[in-house]
């Protein structure tokens, strides 16, 4: 058997092949005319053949397709939320944003920009949560839609803050310290990288739950003394795993701890971005703690780190909830901060962070711990003392890392104080 198309044996590009057993391949375009003849001719009897006609048409092309992203956002009032809108199968790339169905958005549902820059509006929506969409210039029946929750901004009311370096350990213990200060506490809980795969975040699943119940919990999921040894996409994992397992209890996500430290490695910045990008996805309060010296390392100041790394426009300058700044008077020669340098570092930070909360977000000892209880208690007042009235978002927090150590249980010297100056606030 030979075969033929439109008389031409094997066929070719305009028509279309056929191959010895019969296989058909229509052209890469519609021939003219449409129909062709494929043809069968016996070899034994040359004048006896057989005819088939094929109709060729055009192939349907793709249909255009629209994503967003991020797919889910939190944002506060007033804030800024950057989407990206992918458009494929199509040359025409450009695309018209929406705010539930309204192009441009308006003030009652926040409004965006046509380069998909999104600003809430001034106060919360209702229902808070609210639709923003790509249509495709190209195809206005394809688009592509991203969520996003208006949440109020952070209570600027004084934040009362402590640190447990082990929320596992005398976990009743520490619940019942927190329940008994006359103020709500913010628990800070830290949580330790894995080693051989412990701890995992369900470890900390009873205990983060417990201390919820009587504490606002702060959740820090990568160290500063832990960052360099994770890459980002262990980051990105871990900081996904966290959220999915404590996130109902955990009010705060820190998503950096001490970030302008010369001990953090590569890649800081990015690693950053990825929790931070984690947290709001998942409509979580975020906070970033800073590292303060005097003087300065070389290179780690921390207001020129600022720049460097989070310049403006950067969506945590308007999109942190708290930017908090880690100090320890013992690894800067026992220099207690002036109220000079309160003012300058506070004034630099809410000039740069305009929805942010301000405050202390750790201190203590980087050494031992002092076993004098006057020591300790200098220091737990001189932190929780300080006050910047020139900046009305400064709301405390302070964060003693030692409070598993020396507060717990309560009644303890330290706890004491804690609770004098929360009762004379």
């Amino acid at each position: 058997m030979t075969w033929q198309v439109n008389g031409i044996t094997g066929g070719n590009t305009s028509v279309g092949t056929i191959s010895t057993t019969g296989v058909y391949t229509a052209p890469a375009t519609v021939p003219s005319p449409a129909k062709v003849t494929v043809t069968a001719v016996s070899v034994a009897d040359p004048t006896r053949s057989g005819s088939a006609q094929v109709t060729i048409t055009a192939t349907a092309p793709m249909p255009v397709t629209v994503s967003v992203a991020p797919a889910a956002a939190s944002v506060q009032t007033n804030g800024t939320q950057i989407f990206t809108a992918t458009v494929t199968n199509t040359t025409n790339k450009a695309v018209t944003w929406q705010v539930n169905g309204i192009t441009g958005g308006n003030t009652s549902v926040g409004t965006i920009s046509t380069t998909g820059v999104y600003t809430a509006p001034a106060t919360v929506p209702s229902p808070a949560k609210v639709t923003v969409t790509a249509v495709s210039v190209a195809d206005p029946t394809r688009s592509g839609s991203a969520q996003v929750t208006t949440a109020p901004p952070p209570s600027t009311s004084w934040l009362w803050g402590v640190t447990t370096d082990d929320s596992t350990v005398q976990t009743a213990s520490q619940v019942s310290a927190v329940a008994a200060f006359s103020k709500r506490v913010t628990i800070r809980a830290v949580f330790d990288p894995p080693v051989g795969g412990s701890p995992a975040a369900t470890d900390y699943l009873s205990s983060v739950q417990a201390l919820s119940a009587k504490a606002d919990v702060m959740g820090l999921p990568v160290d500063s003394s832990a960052m360099s040894q994770l890459t980002t996409a262990a980051i990105g994992a871990r900081i996904g795993e966290y959220i999915s397992a404590l996130g109902p209890y955990v009010r705060i996500w820190e998503i950096g701890n001490e970030v302008n430290g010369n001990w953090l490695g590569q890649d800081v910045i990015t690693k950053v971005e990825t929790m931070y990008d984690a947290a709001k996805a998942a409509g979580k309060l975020t906070a970033l703690t800073l590292y303060y010296e005097n003087p300065s390392t070389p290179g780690y100041e921390m207001i020129s780190w600022v720049d460097q790394n989070i310049p403006p426009g950067h969506r945590m300058r308007s999109g942190l909830d708290y930017v908090l700044v880690s100090y320890y008077e013992d690894q800067n020669a026992g220099h207690q901060l002036t109220q000079s340098e309160l003012d300058t570092m506070f004034s630099a930070l809410a000039a740069r962070f305009s929805s942010a909360s301000l405050g202390f977000g750790e201190c203590g000892w980087g050494g031992q711990i002092p076993s004098d209880n006057a020591t300790r208690a200098a220091l737990i007042r001189r932190f929780y003392g300080y006050r910047v009235p020139s900046i009305p978002r400064y709301i405390g927090g302070s964060f003693y890392w030692h409070f598993r150590q020396t507060m717990v249980p309560n009644g303890t010297p330290d706890w004491a104080v804690l609770q004098s100056l929360m009762s004379t606030a």
